[in-house]
């Protein structure tokens, strides 16, 4: 007497709608560091995080409506981010004012690298809307360090001093070296580039008395 077996089918273990929902657009950040944003779709989205097409399904209508809702996600967050260590700026000591906030910026950036990643692959995209979102948060920053560095000068002194050409120099050197600690961990650890990033700072017209 034959026995018929049937093939067991793999199922994702039960989940509540916002626990999958969050763990959706964790595969979906994984695909963009990893492959590209280009290759987000419900096929990829639901291998990477081990589920069907049907549970993907259930939460998003295409891959469109699930990248996103990824990128809504990071972007919030990484402005966040960005927010809780630039505020810090004050102008009491502008040199240690600026290496405190760039400190609390690569840490960001290390607790979260995946995020970041993707944050820095975007921002080179070929893709216009993918670039004008990262350019929102870089643009920002770009404000906040104008209005530290006008803040840091006396009257007389803003008339002497390229406020915004500065404010750009702290950003590049807040952005280039955020995508070093996570490319070369251990060619440039944080202390590294926190130590040549005073004798940086320091030499900025802003700063010099």
């Amino acid at each position: 007497m034959g026995v018929t077996r049937r093939a067991r089918t793999a199922y994702a273990p039960r989940m509540a709608p916002e626990q999958r929902r969050e763990q959706l657009l964790d595969a979906v950040l994984r695909v963009i560091v990893e492959q590209g944003a280009h290759k987000v779709s419900i096929d990829t989205v639901a291998r990477t995080a081990g589920v069907s097409r049907p549970v993907v399904y259930g939460l998003f209508d295409d891959s469109e409506q699930l990248l996103r809702a990824s990128l809504d996600r990071e972007e919030a967050a990484a402005l966040q981010q960005v927010s809780d260590a630039i505020p810090r700026l004050d102008t009491e000591d502008p040199v240690d004012a600026v290496l405190t906030a760039l400190g609390n910026f690569l840490d960001a950036v290390q607790s979260a690298p995946e995020r970041w990643r993707a944050v820095f692959t975007l921002v080179d995209s070929s893709t216009p809307a993918f670039r004008r979102r990262v350019d929102r948060g870089r643009q920002a920053l770009i404000l906040t360090f104008e209005e530290f560095v006008a803040a840091s000068l006396t009257a007389e002194r803003r008339t002497e001093v390229d406020v915004e050409l500065c404010a750009r120099a702290l950003h590049s050197l807040f952005w280039d070296n955020g995508r070093l600690v996570l490319a070369e961990p251990e060619t440039f650890p944080p202390q590294r580039v926190l130590t040549f990033a005073r004798t940086v700072v320091a030499a900025l017209p802003a700063f010099t008395r």
